[in-house]
């Protein structure tokens, strides 16, 4: 059977073609299949970073032991690093002032089987290293940097005794001297003398703060 439309044109029916139905579809799917990927991709991922989670807490409670012991080692390294510390600043400031006393005393020339030179006291001072460096610069103790003085007031028995104490000081490359004052007694026939003496100590002995004390002795002439 033949059909024929009587309708003007612009009132008939328009008859569209079905490809573009077609087209909208597959956009639709496709972006339904984008977001569909992207969704299962991002859950995917979430579930990997909560598994990688769990599996870095378990880890975490089995060392926190390990952890708290690293802990207590770590505050105990510190407290003894903190001891350490002082022990070597008192060891930097301790003077074996004995010792040095000693060397000071041995030091005095002997007249036969006697000093030659009686001392009646001993001021000690330990010495900065400003005031070493002074010392040297400025020529005191023959530019010897001494940092120990022994602040020495006695007798001598004789000029001669006098003289070889003042030159058993200055020869010794570990002592220097500042001779201040001599002047005979005459009723004694004594020479009373000060003076100075410059120990140098070795570096690693050498104290960087002032310290002192006044000490007195005279050996038997």
């Amino acid at each position: 059977m033949i059909k024929l439309n009587l309708l003007p044109k612009n009132l008939r029916r328009r008859v569209e073609p079905g490809w573009w139905r077609l087209a909208a579809v597959a956009v639709v799917l496709a972006v339904l299949g984008t977001v569909a990927f992207l969704h299962l991709s991002t859950l995917s991922r979430v579930q990997a970073l909560e598994n990688q989670r769990d599996q870095l807490q378990v880890e975490v409670d089995v060392l926190r032991p390990f952890i708290a012991e690293q802990n207590r080692l770590n505050q105990q390294q510190r407290e003894l690093e903190q001891l350490l510390a002082v022990r070597n600043q008192l060891r930097e400031r301790f003077v074996p002032w004995s010792d040095n006393l000693a060397l000071v005393i041995n030091q005095i020339p002997r007249e036969g089987r006697r000093f030659g030179v009686a001392l009646r006291s001993i001021g000690t001072k330990v010495l900065t290293p400003q005031e070493v460096q002074s010392n040297v610069q400025n020529g005191l103790y023959d530019g010897k940097p001494v940092n120990v003085e022994f602040n020495l007031q006695g007798e001598a028995i004789g000029q001669n005794a006098l003289i070889r104490f003042v030159e058993a000081f200055e020869t010794s490359p570990r002592f220097g001297i500042n001779f201040q004052s001599a002047s005979l007694d005459q009723q004694r026939q004594l020479y009373t003398f000060g003076a100075t003496i410059g120990l140098v100590r070795p570096t690693s002995q050498t104290t960087s703060n002032t310290s002192g004390g006044e000490n007195s002795g005279s050996p038997s002439r």
